[in-house]
């Protein structure tokens, strides 16, 4: 395989493998017990507070369209992503992720929500000798985590993610079980435009099949702004520092436009992203279909 395999999700070159067998630490069973159970128990809290303020069709557009880049907005969806990862070997790397994200009130200022992403990867063959197609199922990733809203215009979120090493094949897959912590504010600038700044902390709990320990810090800070007729566009930089490859940082920038039917709740999301660093890819692109579940219709005021 190509050093650029669709399993390298991050922006620079996927973990060398060293060694061989199974490392599992101490605290792993510990952590992923308490992802289980943080995930089982908001909905038994969910009859505390089932009260809503009625909103209008506009205000309930512009949260869905923001909650693509926003991780303090918990809207209940489901989505298919498409993502293409062109390196300059020639090589390409393109996942289709079916995702979903359930959410329930818990308080009258605060949401829990579970998600799930399962992807399907293909590796198409560059100009590196000995390199060929590959596809198969990805690693499988689950999450929990909750937001509160601390005001008309401010609000912070936060959780846990568990990636585990289920792809069909080892080229197609981490082969860590990895556990992210992730959070984020958000503020309401204008009635137009949010700053959604977040982190994502990843760190290996487990290698399998002589992969590399993995270590390493993203930054995100996103503004978006909503346009006329049910559209949004997202300017966002992104950093990240490889703890496991000399604390080395890492830049990229990406854009994207957003757009949701009138009549159904269904959007639709292009975007691409450059990287500033050098490094294996060229850019990446990615097209989102989402479908978002609204607990009633919202009122027709404000159309």
């Amino acid at each position: 395989m190509a050093a650029g395999r669709v399993s390298s999700r991050g922006l620079g070159a996927p973990p060398k493998r060293a060694g061989s067998g199974f490392r599992w630490s101490g605290r792993a069973t510990k952590i992923i017990a308490t992802i289980l159970l943080a995930a089982v128990w908001p909905p038994l809290l969910a009859c505390a507070d089932q009260a809503a303020a009625a909103e209008t069709r506009e205000q309930t557009i512009s949260r869905e369209l923001k909650s693509a880049e926003d991780q303090t907005l918990l809207e209940r969806r489901a989505w298919l992503e498409t993502e293409w990862n062109k390196f300059k070997d020639g090589s390409s790397g393109i996942e289709e992720t079916l995702g979903g994200l359930s959410s329930w009130r818990v308080s009258s200022n605060q949401d829990w929500a579970v998600r799930i992403k399962l992807p399907y990867a293909w590796h198409v063959a560059g100009n590196t000798a000995g390199d060929s197609d590959l596809n198969g199922l990805g690693d499988i990733a689950l999450a929990t985590g909750t937001a509160v809203r601390l005001g008309e215009s401010w609000r912070v979120g936060g959780g846990l993610e568990l990636r585990m090493p289920s792809g069909s094949e080892p080229d197609l897959s981490d082969n860590v079980w990895r556990l992210q912590e992730f959070g984020a504010v958000a503020w309401d600038a204008t009635k137009n435009l949010t700053l959604s700044p977040s982190f994502e902390h990843n760190e290996s709990l487990a290698e399998e099949l002589g992969a590399s320990p993995v270590h390493f810090l993203e930054m995100f800070v996103p503004a978006t702004v909503g346009l006329p007729q049910r559209w949004s566009a997202t300017a966002k930089y992104e950093t990240k520092v490889d703890f496991e490859n000399d604390n080395t940082w890492m830049h990229s920038a990406k854009l994207a436009i957003a757009k949701e039917l009138e009549r159904v709740p269904l959007s639709f999301t292009l975007s691409i992203k450059i990287p500033f660093d050098g490094g294996e890819k060229k850019f990446q692109v990615n097209f989102k279909v989402t479908w978002f579940f609204r607990s009633k219709a919202p009122s027709a005021e404000g159309k």
